[in-house]
């Protein structure tokens, strides 16, 4: 019986200890961490469901005046290119709903913003910064990833050949 007992303690403390396992690194020119949640209207927004197309991922804060100060580039660039397949996802991952809404009433945004509560996206990005705007091609491969403020022609740069 003491046996049987130790083994079992044995086989629970083996593999109750298995390393955790490390988040694969990213980096450009390597794929795109695939993500779902969603959006502050309830409409689902899934990475995968843009197969084939550029996506523009924006980590942001309510507080952040760059985030402020350039989120009418995003707009014009979704107006722009959001029939061409373009898809933009702001993830808000500090600040609350309440907050949240606001910011995007005042600055009428049209394309998704998630909030990401747990951290869970900004952790598969490894955004420790905000903002951070990450750009991923049609191929879903993470081809920038720009700390701070961004100008409509760093990301029209970016994104010149998967915006025809």
């Amino acid at each position: 019986m003491k046996k049987i007992l130790l083994l079992c303690l044995i086989l629970v403390f083996v593999t109750g200890c298995e390393q955790p396992q490390k988040p694969e690194k990213v980096a450009l020119g390597g794929p795109a961490p695939d993500f779902a949640g969603v959006d502050l209207q309830g409409k689902p927004f899934a990475l995968a469901d843009f197969a084939g197309k550029p996506v523009i991922i924006r980590f942001w804060s309510t507080e952040c005046k760059f985030c402020r100060a350039d989120t009418p580039v995003f707009n014009e660039i979704y107006a722009k290119f959001h029939d061409k397949g373009l898809g933009i996802a702001y993830i808000n991952t500090l600040s609350n709903r309440q907050q949240v809404e606001a910011f995007v009433a005042d600055l009428a945004i049209t394309f998704p913003v998630l909030m990401d509560k747990n951290g869970d996206i900004a952790r598969a990005y490894q955004v420790r910064l905000v903002p951070q705007t990450i750009i991923i091609d049609r191929n879903s491969t993470i081809v920038a990833a720009i700390l701070g403020g961004v100008s409509e022609q760093e990301i029209l740069d970016v994104l010149q050949g998967d915006l025809q």
